[in-house]
């Protein structure tokens, strides 16, 4: 397993701040943004600069989670 200097609470608190729910659904293996003032509006977490989903905590670093955190809030506001 690598190292990380981040956890799963960490990235929670970058997407409350971006108002948005992170949680994770282990049946499925994917990360999903939930938008806090209408939990209709919802995603999957993306990586950056693919069209696949993010499926564990070390896939990303904390830069990269950032991005992908963002890249998707952006898509749910499609």
């Amino acid at each position: 397993m690598k190292n990380r200097v981040f956890t799963f609470e960490d990235l929670k608190i970058y997407a409350k701040f971006k108002g948005y729910d992170l949680g994770f659904h282990r049946y499925r293996g994917v990360f999903t943004l939930t938008n806090l003032s209408n939990e209709e509006e919802w995603g999957w977490v993306y990586f950056p600069h693919a069209d696949q989903t993010v499926a564990k905590i070390n896939d990303l670093n904390l830069e990269g989670w950032k991005l992908a955190i963002d890249h998707s809030i952006a898509l749910v506001n499609k």
